[in-house]
């Protein structure tokens, strides 16, 4: 907190301020003087009353490896998305399975961004994330290969190595290649 003359006051960062406007504005659904000047009152007031702590999220963005995961992903959406519609066209649907498959991530964002990734690619879904065991079940739709697990947790290090490589701090990145 500042002082100004006895009198205490709270820092308000002004990108917040424009965020919570613009929230309201959207809200509202038009831009008008009298919506710009409630809403600004309504951002000063709840930065004001309400200060939330720092919160340090421990991501650090690596733009090539960024890049290589968006198209590690592009790649794997589209080749399981012909596996599926392959599948569907197919008059026999494979046999499925729950698999539990440990992860060497720890941070509930980085478990998340993991969890997020594996569910966005078609024929598996992340059916409970166990962030105090280190854990995902995933639901794989093909399961009817014998190495059908060793392949799923072989895409999910994969997956894992490429997200910490992206976003992770190089505490996690290392966890990740010691593995």
């Amino acid at each position: 907190m500042r002082q100004f003359r006895g009198i205490s006051a709270r820092a308000t960062s002004p990108i917040a301020v424009v965020w919570l406007l613009g929230v309201w504005l959207l809200l509202w659904g038009s831009v008008s003087p009298l919506a710009i000047g409630s809403g600004l009152l309504i951002a000063v007031g709840l930065l004001w009353f309400t200060p939330q702590p720092a919160v340090e999220i421990g991501l650090r963005f690596r733009p090539l490896a960024a890049l290589s995961l968006l198209l590690f992903v592009t790649l794997d959406l589209f080749i399981s998305s012909c596996r599926v519609a392959w599948h569907v066209l197919t008059p026999r649907l494979p046999e499925s399975a729950i698999y539990d498959v440990p992860l060497r991530v720890r941070g509930g964002l980085m478990i998340s961004m993991v969890a997020v990734a594996v569910t966005a690619v078609p024929g598996s879904t992340v059916v409970d994330a166990r962030p105090e065991d280190g854990v995902l079940e995933i639901h794989v739709f093909d399961a009817s290969s014998p190495e059908a697990e060793h392949n799923l947790r072989r895409d999910v290090r994969l997956l894992e190595l490429r997200i910490t490589a992206a976003f992770g701090s190089r505490a996690e990145r290392q966890r990740v290649l010691e593995g």
